[in-house]
């Protein structure tokens, strides 16, 4: 188990997987900007601002995971209440294809720290075509305590891989709590990352891919 009880992963997915809480099916804006993604005749730069306008929608989401607290303000006709994020965020993202996607997170998360992780596929490890060995090139991220969610932002999830790796790291520190955001994920990698941890929740799905 790369995580204790008291640790939770949540993952935020498009993907077509019956154990995943359909997000899109309540917003159209999503189902929207998962089928331009999915156009063979989308162009780059379209493909790139609709990643990062999915980011924002996925950050929205992820938000509803978070902790808040209690703050007064000062407005012109007095003492106002808001709530405000209790825990702090730090986004890691997967060099170089979560890019766009990340910085639509940032744009919510204003007062979060960066991290990145520049990986690659190396050699098989299993017969079936799926489960392969990671090459981290670079790994930078601040520490993370008890009192920081990682939000890893990772576009296509196809093996789960690079997500385990990732998550074997971030096993070896304290964070309070790990949100994964993908654009699009393989089923195969969804089930390997659900039923492969115990103490996982259930995926929230974006749309069906």
């Amino acid at each position: 188990m790369l995580f204790s009880s008291r640790k939770y992963l949540f993952l935020l997915f498009i993907v077509k997987y019956e154990m995943c809480t359909n997000v899109g099916e309540s917003s159209v804006l999503v189902s929207e900007a998962v089928g331009i993604l999915r156009n063979k005749e989308t162009e780059p730069s379209l493909f790139r601002s609709t990643l990062k306008r999915l980011g924002a929608y996925l950050a929205y989401e992820a938000s509803k995971l978070l902790e808040v607290e209690e703050k007064s303000v000062e407005t012109p006709l007095g003492t106002a209440k808001m709530n405000q994020l209790k825990e702090r965020i730090v986004v890691i993202s997967i060099l170089r294809a979560a890019l766009p996607m990340a910085e639509g997170v940032l744009e919510q998360f204003t007062k979060a720290s960066v991290g990145v992780v520049s990986a690659s596929r190396g050699k098989m490890i299993e017969d079936n075509g799926k489960d392969f060995r990671i090459d981290a090139t670079y790994v930078n991220f601040p520490y993370l305590d008890e009192q920081n969610v990682a939000i890893i932002v990772d576009p296509m999830l196809a093996s789960g891989s690079t997500i385990l790796y990732l998550l074997k790291l971030l096993s070896e520190q304290k964070p309070k709590k790990v949100i994964i955001l993908c654009a699009i994920a393989e089923q195969y990698a969804a089930s390997t990352l659900f039923f492969g941890q115990p103490s996982l929740s259930r995926p929230v799905a974006s749309d069906f891919a």
